[in-house]
């Protein structure tokens, strides 16, 4: 037993330098939790240029609309975007598709500023095009068949049933506008 002690005799000596150092090295589980709440600095930046209402979800890394903006008539009389395929390819249009969430905080902002905007009502009008809208946690199954995904917020050009042109993300309206003159001059 002497002998077993005598040769453990340096691991025990530094055991405790073992388990202080593995301490510090563990981080405060409270802590590391206040620090997955916050937002990533990209994330923040983007929270920061909302004004529709809005929260942080640390589980999904999310930004959460707290408040649901209305789509304006054009859209919400607008035909399903299967239903605007079919019409728009016996007639020669081009369907733009605009794709969001209820839940999505850039989605909500997108409807407020460019959807909801005078100018792009009266683009959106022309009747060359046919505009939809796709409400992609409600109908996952057509954003998957037609547009290939659930991104969000998104803005797609359909002609004959395939995409032509995408425009990612939340835009102003005179970035949406730019985009829509350039699909037009595109599909003539």
């Amino acid at each position: 037993m002497a002998h077993l002690l005598r040769d453990l005799a340096p691991l025990l000596v530094l055991l405790p330098a073992i388990t202080l150092l593995s301490c510090a090295a563990t981080p405060d589980h409270h802590q590391a939790k206040e620090e997955r709440t916050e937002p990533p600095p990209a994330i923040r930046a983007w929270m920061d240029r909302l004004t529709v209402p809005h929260e942080y979800d640390p589980e999904t890394g999310f930004i959460v609309a707290r408040q649901t903006i209305a789509l304006p008539a054009i859209l919400t009389d607008a035909p399903r975007l299967d239903e605007a395929l079919e019409q728009a390819s016996r007639n020669q249009r081009l369907v733009i598709a605009f794709a969001t969430a209820d839940r999505c905080a850039p989605c909500q902002q997108y409807k407020k500023d460019a959807l909801n905007d005078e100018r792009v009502l009266a683009r959106l009008a022309d009747p060359r095009l046919l505009p939809t809208h796709v409400e992609v946690d409600r109908e996952p199954a057509l954003a998957d068949a037609h547009l290939g995904g659930r991104a969000i917020p998104m803005t797609y050009a359909l002609r004959h049933g395939r995409v032509t042109s995408t425009l990612r993300g939340q835009r102003s309206p005179e970035e949406l506008l730019h985009w829509l003159e350039t699909v037009l001059a595109e599909a003539l």
